[in-house]
């Protein structure tokens, strides 16, 4: 994944979703990335359990300009725990990947 396209979407046509197919950063993602990561670490899955990540980034068009996002590992799915939209900007140092909680 990119970092500036972390969704792994197409950039053929800037800012045009596939139909039925946001542009902007979704859970899955960050599930995604947070697998990654502990995947990277050599952590086996049965240690993910109470994992917590996160990720901020703008937010799109709308009232909004920025969305924090955080998941956690529990019962073995991904689950959002936090959905924070904003109508400041994202301060530099809360944009990212984040780990909220590494795995045990």
């Amino acid at each position: 994944m990119e970092p500036d396209n972390p969704a792994g979407k197409s950039t053929a046509a800037p800012g045009a979703a596939s139909k039925g197919e946001c542009d902007h950063f979704q859970p899955a993602d960050l599930a995604r990335l947070a697998e990654e990561y502990l995947n990277g670490k050599s952590i086996p899955a049965e240690r993910w359990e109470g994992s917590r990540f996160g990720y901020g980034a703008g937010g799109g068009s709308g009232p909004f300009k920025a969305v924090i996002t955080e998941v956690e590992r529990k019962k073995g799915d991904w689950v959002v725990v936090r959905l924070d939209r904003r109508k400041e900007a994202l301060p530099d140092a809360d944009a990212g990947f984040k780990v909220v909680r590494d795995a045990q």
